[in-house]
């Protein structure tokens, strides 16, 4: 099955590639054929040395070469070539046109030819050095071959054809290498805002799960979580517990010392929970002062024992510099999940002996049993 789904990505990977390659002759092949408009243009001014029909028969063997590479694409024959983007073969195919219809321009030479090494020169970015080194080789070669048999002529213009032979090679060297560091510099771009992207959605994915103010998960992850252990206890051999957690006469706190101490006690409650909770359990806040926990492969009596941990390091918090003496304590109820049950069943257990915490004097850890509640002073 893992092999025929291999499979079956390779040859869909292959015709991605396969189409991404036909586009890129198709854009080549337009590129010339602006090429060829513009040396129609010249001709229709009587400044190109051939007869239209000549003309036409150049452009149409200019366009059957892009035509045939296509055809190889399509019937993938060129997947048994060591190169099958073919991407030497078009460029050096797309500058002979140009060079070769450039041939036969009177006057306007200098127009045709970088219009039409506007056309080409671009793709050379995809050439590794090895392949430039010979594009540009065979190009300069090629117009020398033209300038070459030009120089019969009695009527050439030796120093235009000069310039433009320099202007040529300048354009072959550098137009590529600015093409590609364009593409270096945009590549720099796209990383940055890619770099800034994924922060901003890891960010934002953070907030979906988490409460803004103390880090914790927020009460949507926090059922979640624990759905799923539901799903492990129901199927047996797993157990967790709950233990919910109310911050004792919390508005006093706001009241005595300020809205900014009380944000400050519920954040550093949230880490002294985080660091005497193991990593595998969770802790959430359900709403202002109130959080659940949920221990995962714990019994009630390990719940209670780091229960009264917490209890400890939350005796030992300093609320307030400007009263150092001052302390908060929490009610907690705990109750251990029973298989098949509804999650709402054990929650509202667990609610209920923090209720019973809180109704009984405060500060205790309250275990809820099947028939009774079980008190303990923190």
């Amino acid at each position: 099955m893992k092999d025929a789904q291999s499979d079956l990505r390779t040859v869909e990977q292959t015709v991605l590639q396969q189409r991404s390659r036909i586009y890129r002759v198709a854009m080549l092949a337009a590129g010339i054929l602006v090429h060829l408009f513009a040396c129609s243009l010249v001709l229709s001014i009587g400044h190109m040395e051939l007869a239209p029909v000549e003309f036409l028969g150049l452009a149409s063997l200019s366009l059957a070469g892009f035509l045939a590479i296509a055809l190889l694409i399509t019937f993938e024959w060129n997947l048994t070539l060591e190169d099958p983007d073919m991407s030497l073969a078009q460029l050096l195919w797309a500058v002979s046109v140009v060079i070769v219809t450039s041939h036969f321009v009177a006057d306007l030479k200098a127009v045709v030819v970088l219009l039409g090494l506007t056309m080409v020169v671009f793709g050379v970015s995809r050439l590794d050095r090895r392949e430039r080194t010979a594009f540009i080789v065979y190009s300069v070669c090629l117009y020398g071959v033209s300038v070459a048999l030009l120089s019969q002529s009695a009527h050439m213009a030796w120093m235009t054809e000069i310039v433009i032979m320099i202007a040529f090679a300048v354009v072959l060297v550098f137009g590529p290498l600015l093409h590609q560091f364009e593409l270096s510099m945009l590549e720099n771009v796209l990383v940055d805002k890619n770099r800034e992207l994924t922060a901003a959605l890891a960010r934002i994915s953070e907030l979906a799960v988490k409460d803004e103010l103390t880090g914790v998960y927020n009460r949507r992850h926090l059922m979640g979580f624990i759905a799923h252990q539901k799903a492990l206890a129901d199927r047996g051999g797993h157990q967790f517990t709950l233990c919910f957690v109310d911050l004792d006469f919390f508005k006093r706190v706001n009241d005595r010392f300020g809205h900014g101490t009380g944000d400050h006690v519920l954040k550093c409650f949230a880490e002294i929970a985080e660091s005497v909770l193991r990593e595998v359990d969770c802790i959430g806040r359900i709403g202002g002062e109130e959080f659940l926990l949920v221990l995962v492969g714990s019994s009630e009596q390990d719940a209670l024992i780091a229960a009264e941990r917490l209890a400890a390091r939350l005796r030992d918090m300093v609320v307030s510099m400007n009263e150092p003496q001052y302390r908060i304590t929490a009610s907690m109820g705990i109750t251990e999940y029973r298989p098949v049950e509804l999650i709402e069943a054990a929650v509202e257990r667990a609610d209920k002996a923090l209720y019973d915490a809180k109704r009984t004097g405060r500060n205790k850890l309250v275990v809820a049993e099947l028939a009774e509640f079980q008190i303990r002073h923190g």
